[in-house]
């Protein structure tokens, strides 16, 4: 950003540089950058798709499978599953259009647009993955609490509510974890955007 502010002093008192720079060159600057952020962000999210599915290649499959089945959770997590993939697939292809129109030659408008719309997209995409992990949550202590399975070997004297209370907060603790996650990782490149959102205004309201 150093240079790009350098760039834009440059630019204004051009009577005192030899080199000159025009508002088009600031602008293809900022695109640039903004489209290596983007990329960036298209990156981490196949990443993040591809990864967790290698490790799960090397889980006990016989042992999640003879879970699902003994609280009858098999068909919901298939549901589940195939949602989640969908939706994923759908973000990635979002993110990469937005990668391509942030790198095609446009109007400082266009590109002020194609910035917003990307930190939306990325908001939005961190805003699933949190609410699909709490939904599937939920469910599935919903279903195991209530099956006779699990009643069957409950003391006499244990507590749901305290069983519920615990499972909620360490929940909310993975949650959170998650959320600090992606506001670290995430968080880093939409300020980036939001940076380079701001000089191109400030640049067209020159």
């Amino acid at each position: 950003m150093e240079n790009l502010e350098s760039l834009k002093d440059l630019w204004k008192n051009q009577g005192e540089s030899k080199i000159r720079y025009t508002q088009d060159d600031i602008h293809r600057m900022v695109r640039k950058k903004s489209s290596s952020i983007v990329k960036w962000i298209l990156i981490i999210s196949l990443l993040e798709f591809i990864l967790p599915n290698l490790v799960f290649l090397f889980t006990d499959f016989e042992a999640t499978r003879t879970f699902y089945e003994q609280y009858g959770l098999s068909n919901t997590m298939m549901v589940y599953t195939v949602l989640h993939v969908i939706v994923i697939i759908a973000f990635i292809y979002v993110f990469y259009k937005n990668y391509r129109n942030i790198s095609a030659e446009s109007t400082v408008k266009v590109l002020l647009s194609n910035i917003l719309k990307t930190r939306r997209t990325v908001k939005y995409y961190i805003y699933y993955n949190l609410t699909i992990m709490g939904i599937i949550g939920l469910n599935m202590f919903y279903v195991v609490y209530n099956s006779s399975e699990f009643l069957n070997h409950l003391e006499g004297d244990t507590s749901m509510v305290m069983i519920w209370t615990i499972s909620i907060v360490l929940l909310s603790l993975a949650l959170l974890i998650f959320w600090l996650f992606y506001r670290v990782l995430y968080g880093f490149l939409l300020k980036k955007l939001k940076r380079n959102y701001a000089e191109l205004s400030n640049q067209n309201d020159l």
